[in-house]
């Protein structure tokens, strides 16, 4: 035993000076400095708070509740998600869609080289906060087009506002039972403030006759139409909640002060990241 420690040792031994001669034998290099030469000075660390995304410091001032801002219309896509195939009757795959990578990987829409939502829609959910004093949640906002087709490829869904930030889908928190609620309100909004008073194809709303996806008729007026979804209606990969829920269209563009019309070069409006 004796032996084999010794032999141990003296292999540790013969490693070791192996590589201080090794180290001796490497070829040095001088640093040379200029007289003038001072050392870099190094500002001490201050440390300071993260600070808040928009939606985390503005508030609304009558009850406490988080505005609402463009932030919360960000794209919902999810790279993850599996692929969405649709066959024909005979079982032949004749499309296949896939989803995006949402917000990590495009902007909002953007207008005039900046993200933009109608401030129409920013300004009724926020209304609506303010009067019900419960929270509003978007479930859909903008969809870029790839996230659009993953969720309804129907042609009647390709030249959905969405795709240009101008519609979102919500509920309200506490009153999921009661989308007319919402729609009660937004009819107010638009009879009370100063800004449409004697202007009545803003103050009067009218039922939207035709035939559309939802069998409760629509409600209009110049700015808006307002879609409701019952338990069983509308459901997608944005809202696969159970809840009835409230889609909420511009239909005039006040900054431009015309009619809103969807076009595919609006819907390709946006950046990619």
């Amino acid at each position: 035993m004796r032996k084999l420690l010794l032999a141990i040792a003296y292999i540790f031994s013969a490693c070791s000076s192996s590589e201080e001669e090794r180290a001796h034998s490497c070829p040095g290099e001088y640093i040379y400095r200029l007289t003038s030469d001072t050392p870099l000075e190094i500002n001490p660390y201050i440390s300071k708070p993260k600070p808040l995304y928009p939606w985390q410091s503005d508030t609304s001032a009558s009850n406490g509740l988080k505005s609402i801002t463009k932030e919360y219309f960000r794209c919902k896509g999810f790279s993850l998600n599996p692929p969405k195939v649709i066959k024909s009757p005979e079982g032949k795959e004749t499309a296949r869609y896939t989803d995006c990578g949402g917000c990590q990987k495009h902007s909002l829409s953007v207008r005039n080289k900046k993200e933009y939502i109608f401030p129409i829609l920013l300004e009724l959910v926020n209304h609506i906060q303010t009067v019900t004093k419960k929270q509003v949640i978007i479930t859909s906002g903008h969809r870029c087009p790839d996230h659009n087709s993953y969720i309804d490829p129907s042609p009647q869904n390709s030249g959905s506002k969405h795709l240009i930030g101008a519609a979102c889908d919500f509920y309200i928190k506490g009153l999921e039972a009661h989308p007319e609620v919402a729609v009660k309100i937004i009819q107010e909004f638009y009879r009370n403030d100063a800004r449409y008073q004697k202007q009545k194809e803003y103050q009067e709303f009218r039922r939207f006759e035709k035939a559309t996806n939802v069998a409760t008729h629509p409600w209009l007026n110049k700015e808006v139409f307002i879609k409701l979804f019952k338990a069983n209606e509308g459901r997608d990969e944005d809202n696969r909640h159970s809840y009835p829920y409230i889609c909420l269209q511009v239909r005039f563009d006040r900054e431009r002060n015309v009619p809103l019309t969807f076009t595919w070069t609006d819907a390709q409006n946006y950046l990619r990241k």
